[in-house]
């Protein structure tokens, strides 16, 4: 008898296991669902002057940069100058920022007498607080 009790109470666990597992499985894949549909989508990123073989080359004696961005699930766009190179993120400069899509999201970048072969990194901040993408365009003098 206490062999039967023993056996029975080993399945109950084993179910109730089974079923714990289960559910939470199916949060956990709801969750990144979820995160995955709020989170920050940079679509395009476009300036006032031409590409050329992957840089923005821009003319000399230019005054400004215009950087217009698309993206989707953004509270928050923060637009950074980073030099070329490796390891040169910690050299970066916030060259500005846009919270409010509503006019669309750009910023103007006062570029007068500035010698330029930078990276212009723009990260978006997600409506969800938690998630962070970015795209690079590289920018150059004529």
């Amino acid at each position: 008898m206490t062999k039967k009790a023993f056996y029975l109470l080993l399945f109950f666990l084993l179910l109730l296991t089974a079923c714990t597992s289960e559910d939470s499985g199916k949060n956990h894949e709801t969750e990144n669902v979820q995160r995955k549909e709020s989170a920050p989508m940079i679509t395009s990123i476009k300036t006032n002057f031409p590409e050329k073989e992957g840089w923005v080359v821009v003319p000399a004696n230019s005054f400004e940069l215009t950087v217009t961005v698309e993206t989707t699930n953004t509270e928050t766009l923060l637009f950074w100058s980073v030099p070329t190179g490796t390891e040169t993120w910690g050299e970066r400069e916030l060259i500005g920022y846009d919270t409010s899509g509503s006019d669309g999201w750009n910023i103007t970048w006062n570029i007068a007498g500035k010698s330029l072969h930078n990276r212009l990194v723009v990260q978006a901040l997600g409506s969800d607080g938690k998630t962070i993408t970015d795209e690079t365009i590289n920018i150059t003098n004529e």
